[in-house]
């Protein structure tokens, strides 16, 4: 239904919330989005499945395309560090396709990011090496300035 993507320029941080049910022509248009803006790949994200999220609707077969496509948006940069990707999953609706996004692919050679799924903010803030303060904006959303917003499958917009 919605993702919404936010970023903290001070943390140097993105923040991808995914809202109801979620469609592959939103994923799709996300990767649109990123690969119009490559600039916001190259931070640490954390994604979050919020309750009542889902993605039942996508096959988990178009998941394996999507990847093939995050991995052509980011063979062009150079990234000089490793970056780190963060999920938490609130959704037991969610959880089997958060759960096939995140096991069995190669991440560092593909997209040079270590993915990993946390439990609480609380750890996936530590692993993302923020302090306290700064996973309680993570959590809490403060500090993050809108940069797309996909609802229905519509055009991935910049709000600036």
């Amino acid at each position: 239904m919605t993702i919404v993507a936010r970023h903290n320029e001070e943390l140097e941080v993105n923040r991808v919330e995914y809202h109801g049910r979620i469609s592959l022509a939103e994923l799709t248009a996300l990767a649109e989005f990123n690969a119009a803006h490559p600039a916001y790949l190259s931070y640490d994200c954390l994604s979050i499945a919020l309750p009542g999220s889902d993605f039942l609707g996508v096959d988990k077969a178009a998941l394996d395309t999507l990847f093939a496509k995050y991995s052509s948006l980011f063979a062009p940069i150079h990234f000089l560090i490793l970056r780190r990707s963060a999920w938490i999953c609130q959704s037991p609706a969610a959880e089997a396709h958060v759960r096939y996004w995140l096991t069995g692919r190669e991440t560092r050679e593909t997209v040079s990011s270590d993915v990993r799924k946390f439990e609480t903010f609380a750890e996936a803030g530590a692993w993302l090496v923020l302090s306290p303060e700064e996973t309680a904006q993570l959590e809490s959303g403060d500090g993050f300035t809108e940069v797309t917003r996909v609802t229905n499958a519509a055009d991935a917009s910049v709000a600036r």
